[in-house]
């Protein structure tokens, strides 16, 4: 579930559909994993979210965005984009307003750790506003999840 905040009422300004999803890279025809995948396999982050509310049309500036991946148990926490990479210009207009990117991890990016060929690991998003003139604003949110389980094949 997104967590959202903003000095905005929710009439104003609002984060709607807010989600995170994951697939493996996987050629046209054949259905996707989702959440168990193999260490040697690239995968593909989709984080897309939709504002609604007057204000929607009248905030400028650009968006931040930043995903992460938390082992959960023994392992590392990995920070999966550049931000720099994921810096974009919000696009002021009238409600709603969809956005949508698209982070490409790399295989082996997330390591397998422990004894047992799998690690276990919770991706977070988090989305921050930053002002026309670069300065953060009051509008940010985040999202927990989902957890994705990566294995070792050759174990």
């Amino acid at each position: 579930m997104a967590e959202t905040e903003t000095v905005f009422l929710p009439a104003n300004f609002r984060f709607e559909n807010f989600a995170t999803e994951v697939s493996d890279v996987t050629p046209v025809g054949i259905s996707p994993p989702k959440t168990i995948l193999d260490s040697d396999q690239d995968l593909q982050i989709k984080v897309s979210w939709e504002n609604h509310g007057l204000a929607t049309g009248m905030v400028d500036g650009r968006w931040h965005l930043l995903v992460m991946a938390e082992s959960q148990g023994p392992g590392p926490e990995v920070i999966l984009v550049d931000p720099g990479d994921h810096i974009f210009a919000l696009d002021p207009g009238p409600e709603p307003r969809s956005y949508s990117r698209t982070v490409d991890v790399a295989a082996g990016t997330l390591p397998v750790v422990g004894g047992h060929g799998v690690t276990l690991y919770k991706l977070i998003t988090s989305l921050t506003y930053f002002d026309a003139a670069g300065n953060r604003g009051p509008i940010a949110a985040y999202e927990e999840g989902p957890i994705i389980q990566i294995y070792d094949s050759t174990l």
